[in-house]
């Protein structure tokens, strides 16, 4: 097995997606299962035989049943979960036996906690779409003792209230409640019991019980946020079910506080969710988002309510008032109305009844916008509007009699309608895009301009798509190169990787290509990593856009970093993935040459290469980035330089006494003068290469 994990970690070194035939073929893992369980490469190997072996295939079964029945360590489940989390569904089979095992060790209270915690995660993903298995796993947990480990209960807790959201079952609540006295548990408890009081009151059929429901959830998520500073989900719910609560009362003091606080959670929380990648976090990160957005919209909206008039009453209508109206199907996608329309809708449709003139706002955007928002139900809102107005075309609104339930049909119509999300969210995209540029700093501004200039010219750079297309993924890309300078391992853990860390190895590239990836997955530009099958290899991260695809191939260098070097030795390999697409890729490079921990500026570690790379009459291009690895924060590089001056000091006066012995006069003798010692140049004071920047 030591050979194999030589293999393994060479390949993994040189920055190589490993194949079966470097190991002597599947033959020879798949007869290695107990050393494939407690090799430190345990997830490798089991993506390399999911990638080549065929999964009906009995051996191949057998070896995964028997490397999940020895694994037991909490670092190799939890990455073999994540592995499998990220593909499609494993043979049934696999899945059912994989689930029984960790079941098995969950159960184990002789086992590492950790290890029990990783195996209910993967019980939970491999119970999959199983009736029996989603009841064998509720049962566990319904099962589970107060006495068991905090930590543990903890994560229980958080899987109950996915079971049950997924099946309601009131045997799980009860676990619940038995959690609420446990010490390092109750607030996961208390959050999860909030949840299960938010459902009932998404499918409550009154005002009262909505209301009453709502409130109760708000005591558990206040609860869940004291248990435990890092609750900004729990806060996030709690202050926007705060908000609805005197939406509806019509209280109207301290929003503009509140709405504040609600954001900062909700970034807070959103940040959190990004970094944790967890599977787990899918549902939650829904559900907040979904609250956030409501809260945001009644703040805007409550004001409006209180006046006669609107003059932005396009805005109002499109952005606010008709996803408030219907907010259980609009915001938290239930299939049917009640919830929280019990609760909203009093109050909008006694604000039309007050002031009827409204009324004509509404049809007025109707007849202007209807038919290109809404489609062909336009008419039929124009219609019921007309009917709430009296049937008359009078615009004296004293002679309009408004009929609430034909006002709440008008405002029903227009509940969900998809073209208006999608303007909606245009605008939205439109609004971020604008905030994004005014933050854009000159060097960056100076990148994306250069960059772009230099691909004029190339091959179907003039189609409006691949230009559009090739422009955002290079403003990203220079952005996940400034995001990855600014902050340092105290402010974001996951850029700890590029800086020194005693004692440890140089990272792999794959540290780079996993933060490169978690940074795309927040920007919904349709990038994939360890693709199979582009022009015969495997792409490490593909960039795919109505057929336009492009690729970004990332390495690592420890000896020559110069841009020189790298278009040398990887620049074939990244412009052979063009062959099927737009002759257009990008490099990005783990520069581990990094001098005295100091990276250079902004504008020194990106280069474009345009021409006949390949000398077969193709002109490509090439977008080199490199990411400055091996540093140092500032303050250290002072600590150091400081040091490095004080030793050189030292060093000088040392030297300076015996010079100054031998200056000293002797009796009966002439006095001998003897030069000081120069100064030592200070270290710590680099010289500017004054690299030019892109294109040159």
């Amino acid at each position: 097995m030591q050979a194999l994990d030589a293999r393994m970690e060479a390949a993994l070194c040189d920055g190589r997606t490993p194949v079966a035939a470097e190991f002597g073929g599947l033959a020879a893992i798949l007869a290695s299962a107990d050393g494939v369980a407690r090799s430190h490469f345990a997830p490798e190997y089991m993506a390399l035989v999911l990638d080549e072996a065929d999964l009906g295939d009995p051996d191949v079964q057998a070896f995964s049943r028997d490397v999940v029945e020895r694994l037991d360590s909490d670092i190799g489940i939890n990455s073999l979960v994540d592995m499998v989390a990220e593909r499609p569904p494993l043979p049934e089979a696999v899945e059912a036996t994989w689930f029984g095992r960790w079941l098995e060790l969950a159960r184990d209270r002789q086992a590492a906690t950790s290890a029990r915690t990783a195996a209910l995660r993967g019980a939970l993903l491999t119970k999959r779409q199983s009736a029996r298995r989603s009841l064998r796993l509720a049962a566990f947990i319904a099962d589970c003792v107060v006495d068991d480990e905090p930590a543990f209960l903890a994560h229980a807790a958080r899987i109950a209230g996915l079971l049950h959201a997924e099946s309601p079952n009131e045997a799980l609540v009860e676990f619940l409640r038995d959690l609420l006295d446990v010490a390092g548990a109750a607030d996961e408890a208390s959050f999860e019991l909030g949840m299960e009081r938010v459902g009932r009151a998404l499918q409550a059929a009154s005002g009262g019980d909505v209301l009453a429901r709502l409130r109760e959830a708000r005591e558990r998520f206040d609860a869940s946020a004291a248990g435990r500073e890092a609750r900004a989900d729990a806060r996030v719910l709690s202050l926007a079910v705060g908000l609805l609560d005197d939406f509806f009362e019509e209280r109207v003091d301290g929003w503009t506080e509140r709405l504040e606080e609600l954001r900062r959670e909700a970034f807070a929380y959103s940040a959190y969710s990004v970094q944790a990648e967890d599977f787990l976090n899918g549902a939650k990160e829904a559900e907040v988002s979904a609250w956030a957005s409501l809260a945001v919209r009644l703040g805007s909206l409550a004001p409006s309510l209180d006046e006669p008039a609107w003059w932005n009453a396009t805005h109002i209508i499109e952005n606010e008032l008709l996803a408030v109206y219907s907010a259980n199907r609009t915001l938290f996608r239930r299939s049917d109305d009640g919830g929280l329309d019990w609760l909203v809708r009093p109050r909008i449709e006694g604000y039309y009844a007050r002031h009827r003139g409204q009324l004509y706002a509404l049809r007025g955007w109707l007849k202007a916008r209807g038919a290109s928002e809404l489609g062909t139900a336009a008419a039929e809102l124009i219609a019921r509007t007309d009917a709430a107005l009296g049937r008359g075309d009078d615009p004296d609104p004293r002679g309009a009699a408004a009929d609430g339930p034909t006002v709440a049909a008008v405002l029903e119509q227009g509940k969900e309608p998809y073209e208006l999300q999608e303007r909606f969210l245009r605008d939205v995209i439109a609004d971020v895009n604008y905030v994004e540029f005014k933050q854009i700093t000159p060097p960056v501004m100076e990148a994306v301009q250069t960059v772009l200039h230099a691909f004029e010219g190339l091959p179907y750079f003039d189609n409006p798509n691949v230009r559009v297309f090739v422009r955002a993924v290079v403003v990203k890309t220079l952005l996940f190169l400034k995001s990855r300078m600014d902050p340092s391992p105290g402010v974001d853990p996951t850029v700890s990787y590029l800086f020194i860390r005693e004692g440890e190895p140089n990272p792999l590239e794959k540290f780079l290509q996993q933060d490169f990836m978690r940074f795309w997955q927040t920007s919904m530009l349709g990038s994939v990593d360890e693709v199979r099958g582009i022009a015969a290899g495997r792409a490490d991260v593909m960039h795919q856009f109505e057929g336009i695809r492009f690729i970004t191939e990332i390495k690592r260098e420890e000896e020559d970093a110069s841009f020189e070097n790298l278009i040398a030795s990887y620049g074939a390999q990244t412009t052979l993935y063009q062959n099927t697409n737009i002759p257009i890729g990008i490099l990005l490079v783990l520069d581990l040459t990094t001098r005295d921990g100091l990276s250079e500026h902004f504008r020194t570690l990106y280069r474009t290469e345009v021409g006949d790379l390949l000398r077969n009459g193709t002109t490509r291009g090439v977008l080199v980035v490199k990411v400055p690895a091996r540093r140092v924060d500032p303050s250290t590089a002072t600590a150091e330089a400081v040091r490095r001056i004080s030793k050189a000091r030292t060093a000088a006066k040392r030297a300076g006494k015996p010079a100054a012995k031998a200056n000293a006069p002797k009796k009966g003798g002439t006095t001998t003068k003897v030069a000081a010692p120069r100064p030592a140049n200070r270290r710590g004071q680099r010289k500017t290469d004054g690299t030019p920047g892109v294109g040159t």
